[in-house]
């Protein structure tokens, strides 16, 4: 019987371990994911969208605009696809929104290309991915590189540009920032998808 609780014990305490170690290795990829890198002038770019709340954007939806808007400020030449659909509670899409507000601030609509039927990160990639293929002229760098910049929140950065990757893209992260309120339930949740995604998604 002895015998029998210490094998227990050592198991609980492997899996423990495994579990501390797991969720510290998360941790470190989304704190890693966030770390963006310089792109060219007309590296194209794909903001993921977020909660509507009717016609205006959440709190988090506002720093991806926010990071969008600077990134096309600074990349003249880029153009930008605004990706996500509508939800409950949302009056319009997310990518409407989007467009809505950088254009109101001054970007050129002609530069921005709305993506209005995905619900999830993985569709907001794949079919933006479709959309650059039908809007980006065949002399474009991108067609030889597939170099994208994914403009999202910090703590989603690392998880949004895994998928771009899965999608064939060469993924440079843009990254909003996540207000301190935000901070903790944003990123204990982030944890947990990333851990479910490298089991069962990856």
């Amino acid at each position: 019987m002895k015998r029998m609780w210490k094998i227990i014990g050592i198991l609980v305490l492997v899996v423990v371990v495994g579990g501390i170690l797991l969720v510290a290795s998360a941790m470190f990829a989304i704190h890693k994911g966030a770390k963006g890198v310089s792109t060219a002038n007309d590296t194209p770019l794909i903001v993921l969208g977020c909660r509507v709340k009717q016609t205006e954007p959440s709190r988090i939806l506002g720093e991806r605009i926010d990071a969008a808007y600077t990134y096309l400020t600074e990349h003249p030449q880029a153009v930008a696809v605004l990706s996500g659909g509508q939800g409950e509670g949302e009056s319009i899409t997310e990518a409407e929104c989007m467009y809505r507000e950088l254009c109101a601030r001054g970007i050129d609509g002609e530069r921005l290309y709305k993506e209005e039927s995905s619900v999830n990160t993985q569709t907001n990639l794949k079919r933006s991915y479709e959309i650059l293929e039908n809007v980006l002229p065949q002399e474009h760098p991108w067609w030889t590189s597939k170099e994208t910049a994914i403009a999202t929140s910090e703590f989603h950065c690392y998880r949004g540009c895994l998928h771009a990757k899965q999608e064939g893209l060469f993924p440079v992260a843009v990254a909003s920032k996540t207000g301190r309120s935000y901070v903790l339930p944003f990123y204990l949740r982030e944890i947990v998808a990333v851990i479910y995604t490298w089991m069962f998604r990856s």
